[in-house]
């Protein structure tokens, strides 16, 4: 009998108040949660197409409105492999970009701060002059058209993106002083190049800025969930 069946069981066997109590319970660790399962990702292909957690694809450009923001810093032990995803051996998160700490269940912290970290350096990556660590910006999303039954999407960026999208923020700020949320944010690939590089843009101001942030709280506890470290093979 599997560990599952035998806490079924046991569940089954207490008094109907006392279940009906646990039920409560779990209601309300299930609301603490953000999303487990990575559906509701933008993913970007290498041949500059937005994929939604639909499965339908965009060439872009797509409006979207920037609810929230993190830093996140993830480094892997070996060669990447697509088809072996593993967590990463050490990971930080943080809205501020100059304040990453990696967590306490990093499975192996590489240093007490990421900007002490060796890992951080450009030219520690096997394949290149880049960081062996990998730097991305998560966005948590809505489309301008969001009701309040609508799902916010996650966004992430390649490390190359990093310094437009600051850029973009600090454009936003300090031209036309208003947050990011207070517009939509046009969203698109770097024509310059051949690999997907995501650029930002100022596409108009926010039409849904009351929903809009009465779903920051909710869009925070997202980006600052961690990775399932479960599958972590130490080397």
């Amino acid at each position: 009998m599997t560990g599952t069946n035998v806490v079924t069981k046991f569940v089954d066997s207490l008094p109907a108040e006392l279940r009906d109590e646990m039920a409560a319970q779990v209601a309300v660790d299930l609301a603490r949660l953000g999303s487990t399962s990575g559906k509701d990702a933008i993913r970007v292909s290498q041949d500059k197409q937005f994929i939604f957690p639909d499965d339908t694809m965009a060439p872009g450009p797509i409006d979207l409105i920037v609810v929230d923001f993190v830093y996140r810093n993830e480094y892997y032990l070996g060669a990447f492999n697509r088809k072996e995803i593993q967590a990463p051996a050490c990971f930080a998160v943080s809205p501020e970009q100059n304040n990453l700490v990696p967590t306490d269940n990093s499975p192996k912290k590489q240093a007490d701060r990421c900007d002490k970290c060796q890992w951080d350096k450009y030219g520690s990556s096997a394949q290149g002059d880049g960081k062996a660590c990998k730097e991305t910006v998560y966005l948590a999303v809505l489309t301008p058209d969001a009701t309040e039954d609508s799902p916010l999407y996650v966004l992430k960026t390649s490390p190359t993106a990093i310094r437009p999208f600051n850029q973009h923020v600090a454009k936003v700020g300090r031209m036309i002083s208003l947050p990011i949320h207070a517009v939509v944010t046009r969203v698109f690939f770097d024509p310059g190049v051949t690999y997907a590089s995501l650029r930002f843009d100022i596409a108009g101001p926010n039409p849904i800025f009351d929903l809009t942030a009465k779903r920051k709280e909710e869009a925070r506890a997202r980006l600052l969930q961690e990775p399932d470290f479960s599958s972590f093979e130490g080397k």
